[in-house]
């Protein structure tokens, strides 16, 4: 309501304001922005998640390979194993469990945000610039 209009008179309309929307065009560059940025954070996750599994993958591996170096190759090694050794064996056992719930855990993250860009791709197809 108009500050300058008595209470109880009509509102008045001023004609000489008209509704506008936008440009097409600045709408597109809105909506590319907007969904750039969504996009953008996906990517950012995606890369943050393959580069720690790649890390931890190699982590891994390397307490895998010491674990069968503490292990030695003589067949019955373990009825003569050093309990230091055993327990170090069993330190690496733990280790790789914990590595391996953690990789499965980040390989189900990136089949997560895999499929949100799919569909977002889908959707948003030349959208994004």
């Amino acid at each position: 309501m108009n500050s300058l209009a008595k209470p109880g008179t009509p509102r008045r309309f001023d004609m000489a304001r008209t509704f506008k929307v936008r440009s097409a065009e600045r709408d597109s560059q809105t909506d590319s922005e907007r969904l750039g940025l969504i996009s953008a954070a996906v990517e950012a996750a995606v890369a943050s998640i393959r580069k720690e599994r790649d890390a931890l993958r190699a982590r891994v591996d390397a307490a895998r390979d010491q674990a069968a170096f503490a292990t030695g190759t003589d067949y019955d090694e373990y009825l003569t194993r050093d309990p230091k050794d055993a327990s170090r064996i069993k330190e690496y056992e733990q280790q790789m469990a914990t590595g391996e719930k953690r990789t499965q855990e980040l390989e189900r993250q990136l089949d997560g945000l895999g499929a949100i860009q799919e569909i977002f791709s889908r959707y948003f197809a030349g959208k994004v610039q």
